[in-house]
């Protein structure tokens, strides 16, 4: 018997009913057949809007910089492009989301590591890296990191938003799990409401009603910007197909995708809880969807898992710089029954 500890994924079985009932009664109109707006519809991008201001640390958002992404990893490469040309460096965590990194790798951008403590990227690390690499922009996932679960406190938010204004730095902000960093916490502004004028903001919708969604966005810092991306859109995607975007706009309008993130992060909270117990008190937990595990033996660890039957996320690709794995990452949700998620967690456990 395997288990998947690898895959972040929310739980879908509630999600999966609603899309059910939507579809059934979706009001088909001939407009959804014609070409859509490259950057989606306006009254898609509202809706966002109004996600973002009650779940991503925004006091106002201007739905018009908004750009409708095919999930949020299409939106992080778009603000790639933007910021980087082939050759650039770009600063990230020392640990960092891997699927971001091998897209910067791909588009001929050179990742180059910033050390990070609890909180996330140090301050005073981002400078050293701008002064030792000449680096112009930073990749940064100040809620809920992935994959250490680090959340930036406001002071800390605030120094990087100074070393970057200091140097004139372009910031690329993930945000994907700020819905879920932010349930039952203080509010902490997202980096795009502390620079708006620097920041390309990348969010989805993935890791609260499920990744084949494909729904994510990417908020521009100016109406230039905003103008060049909707050009990039158009020419590579002649615009993103309107029928489920119209279904989950709805839902953030109707308090639908409110009450599914309530219910989600409830059970979350308790298998976070559930993990600690099994796994020990060094297991680093926050309250969403993956916690981290710090291991010297990652490696080693992962391949005792993995012979066990437990997958668990490769250690490796998480490092910036690469080298070898410093922890394991171990997702909660791929799982969806709570049975089946102890009795991974018990086997992963009996290996470490």
């Amino acid at each position: 018997m395997s288990y998947d500890l690898a895959v972040n994924l929310p739980l879908r079985a509630a999600p999966t009913a609603r899309l059910r009932e939507a579809l059934a009664h979706f009001p088909l109109d001939d407009a959804l057949l014609g070409y859509p707006a490259p950057e989606g519809g306006l009254a898609v991008r509202e809706a966002i809007a109004g996600w973002m201001r009650r779940h991503s640390g925004f006091a106002a958002v201007d739905p018009r910089r908004l750009l409708l992404t095919i999930g949020a990893r299409h939106g992080l490469v778009l603000a790639l492009e933007e910021a980087c040309s082939p050759g650039d460096t770009l600063l990230m965590e020392d640990l960092t989301f891997h699927g971001f990194r091998l897209g910067v790798l791909a588009h001929g951008v050179v990742p180059a590591p910033v050390a990070m403590d609890d909180e996330g990227m140090r301050p005073d690390a981002l400078e050293e890296a701008v002064h030792r690499t000449g680096a112009r922009a930073v990749y940064v996932q100040p809620t809920l990191h992935n994959p250490t679960t680090a959340t930036m406190s406001l002071a800390r938010r605030e120094a990087i938003v100074a070393v970057a204004r200091q140097h004139d730095l372009t910031l690329i902000e993930g945000d994907v799990y700020a819905a879920l960093g932010w349930q039952g916490s203080e509010a902490l502004s997202a980096l795009g409401e502390l620079a708006p004028e620097r920041v390309l903001h990348a969010g989805g919708m993935g890791k609260v009603l499920g990744p084949g969604l494909r729904i994510g966005w990417l908020l521009a810092p100016d109406d230039a910007a905003h103008r060049r991306l909707t050009e990039s859109l158009q020419l590579s995607t002649d615009g993103l197909a309107p029928f489920l975007p119209a279904i989950v706009a709805g839902w953030m309008a109707d308090g639908t995708a409110d009450g599914l993130l309530d219910t989600l992060a409830a059970s979350m909270r308790d298998r976070n809880v559930l993990a600690r117990e099994i796994l020990g008190a060094s297991l680093r937990t926050n309250g969403g969807m993956h916690t981290w595990l710090p291991r010297e033996d990652a490696d080693a660890v992962y391949e005792r898992a993995r012979n066990a039957g437990v997958l668990v996320t490769p250690p490796v690709p998480f490092n910036a710089g690469g080298g070898a794995g410093r922890g394991l990452r171990v997702c909660l949700g791929a799982e969806e029954g709570p049975g089946r998620l102890e009795q991974g967690l018990a086997a992963l456990a009996a290996v470490l």
